[in-house]
């Protein structure tokens, strides 16, 4: 695992205008470190998932992570298994290139996205049991009024 951390104090304001950019320089550069080492974190995680070895995530291969993943991070008192619809839901709002497909740059989307839908799961399902009248699962502008 690669991990990268720094240790240094804050920008203290009222210095001079060349120390504020020298502080603003070195502030980009652990940002991009920091990117880059995420992004190698998430390449790993991404060809360890990766069963047909396509370079992408498809809807199985995420599962199959987000399952490991909600385990070892135990998001919610007992472990939320997405189902084929919430995968593909996951798979449209993230996939920029594929729409059947997560690759590394959307790969930390698709944990976020999915985390944030767990965690909020029984507010939506409140939502929905007050406006879904039809029972559709869909909300739609009639539901709302």
């Amino acid at each position: 695992a690669v991990v990268v951390g720094r240790s240094r104090p804050s920008y203290l304001p009222g210095g001079s205008a060349s120390r504020h950019e020298a502080y603003e320089e070195q502030e980009r550069f652990w940002k991009e470190l920091e990117d880059a080492a995420r992004f190698k974190q998430l390449k790993e995680l991404l060809r360890r998932y990766d069963a047909d070895k396509s370079g992408n995530l498809n809807a199985d291969e995420l599962a199959g992570l987000i399952k490991c993943y909600s385990d070892s991070r135990q998001w919610t008192a007992e472990p939320v298994f997405p189902t084929r619809e919430e995968m593909t839901w996951i798979l449209q709002a993230v996939g920029k290139h594929k729409k059947n497909s997560v690759d590394a740059s959307e790969l930390e989307s698709a944990l976020d996205l999915w985390h944030s839908y767990v965690s909020n799961r029984a507010r939506i399902e409140c939502v929905f049991d007050k406006y879904d009248t039809d029972h559709s699962d869909r909300l739609e502008l009639g539901n709302l009024k």
